[in-house]
């Protein structure tokens, strides 16, 4: 019996050292990343990673260094023959495009898939990067997020205000404002806040006569252009009153990466 115990033994210890040699072979060789999504591409950069990547996608605009690395398209539109021709060894993704997983198996290549429409989604980001990587270290991003957030709940909670973020201003009236299903969701909460939106979609697409149902303390126009006042008169021509309206500019209001804060912290001052 105990023969029989000691086989077993010995099996099972070759099979996971000959699976930990594979993992630690593709961990060296693994040096041609290919990225598609800002955030993805922030995290990246934040974990410490960075020197693995090869192509980013051409939303990707920082950090700066994300300017000397190849551009590979985008999402939709992936340039196949240049992901080939940089030697891909693995391909990241937020979201799901069958095209890109079916090139990452013609290559033999690992194909990644991400999401980041909730916080957790985030932190569920993180720690897939850290596993897959050694040189990788988020510790003290999680912790500055949630600490920056009790914090101001400390600040906000008496309050505690209604809040909507607009994500897009549509010429014909249309207002598209963040939804439950978001990280904008999570991050108000997190500050001690209420999402003013309708209880469902992540992004609808609201009327003027919606917006003046709803009735929010405040309004957050996210405005990745920096076109300021611009978004302010664009409000005002629909017939909405400005006076607890406040434009919150910056390429990163968009993207929850490695800025999130960041965009916390801008939030917060909006309030004020």
């Amino acid at each position: 019996m105990i023969s029989v115990i000691l086989i077993f033994l010995n099996g099972c210890g070759k099979e996971n050292t000959s699976t930990q040699a594979v993992q630690n072979e593709h961990l060296e060789t693994d040096t041609a990343v290919i990225v598609f999504g800002p955030s993805l591409t922030e995290l990246f950069y934040l974990s410490g990673a960075w020197n693995r990547l090869a192509g980013v996608d051409r939303f990707s605009i920082w950090p700066s260094q994300a300017s000397e690395l190849a551009v590979i398209g985008d999402f939709l539109t992936p340039s196949m023959e240049m992901i080939t021709a940089l030697g891909a060894t693995s391909i990241h993704v937020v979201g799901s495009n069958q095209s890109l997983v079916d090139l990452a198996e013609r290559l033999g290549i690992p194909y990644y898939q991400y999401s980041f429409d909730r916080l957790d989604d985030v932190y569920e980001s993180c720690d897939r990067i850290e596993n897959l990587y050694p040189e990788a270290d988020f510790s003290g991003f999680r912790d500055e997020i949630e600490l920056t957030m009790d914090s101001l709940s400390v600040l906000l909670l008496p309050e505690s205000p209604e809040v909507m973020i607009v994500i897009y201003l549509e010429g014909d009236g249309a207002i598209t404002l963040a939804g439950m299903e978001t990280f904008y969701f999570d991050i108000l909460t997190g500050m001690g806040c209420t999402l003013a939106a309708p209880e469902t979609g992540s992004y609808p697409a609201v009327s003027v006569e919606g917006i003046l149902a709803i009735n929010p303390d405040h309004v957050i126009i996210l405005d990745p252009y920096d076109s300021g006042e611009t978004a302010i008169e664009a409000w005002k021509s629909n017939g909405l009153d400005d006076g607890n309206v406040t434009v919150l500019s910056g390429d990163y209001v968009l993207i929850p990466g490695a800025r999130l804060p960041e965009l916390i912290i801008g939030i917060a001052r909006c309030l004020n």
